[in-house]
């Protein structure tokens, strides 16, 4: 299966909630951010990767939308979501590069 989905269709919808959006929208990105870092915490795990294991457990629970965190000002959030792009671009582009090999 290809990884780049994975990592990009988080990234993208984080970055769509930068703007005003409906809150079902945010339970929505929610759902394919949790599922997107269970995918990468399980890739992860198999390749010894503990570090990073736990940083996507983390983003699970983080945005899981079953009980959802809430963080109360969206100026936390958005600052929250660049620094979990930024890890997903990073061990996505990683992990697309040693698949590739």
């Amino acid at each position: 299966m290809n990884n780049k989905f994975f990592w990009i269709a988080p990234i993208l919808f984080m970055a769509l909630g930068f703007f005003p959006m409906p809150y079902g929208y945010y339970n929505l990105s929610r759902l394919v951010v949790c599922g997107c870092s269970v995918y990468f915490a399980y890739k992860l795990y198999q390749k010894q990767d503990m570090i990073f294991v736990w940083i996507f457990g983390f983003f699970a629970v983080l945005y899981n939308p079953v009980i959802p965190v809430h963080l109360y000002e969206k100026e936390i959030w958005m600052i929250v979501n660049i620094v979990t792009a930024l890890i997903f671009v990073f061990k996505g582009r990683q992990l697309d590069k040693k698949v590739n090999e």
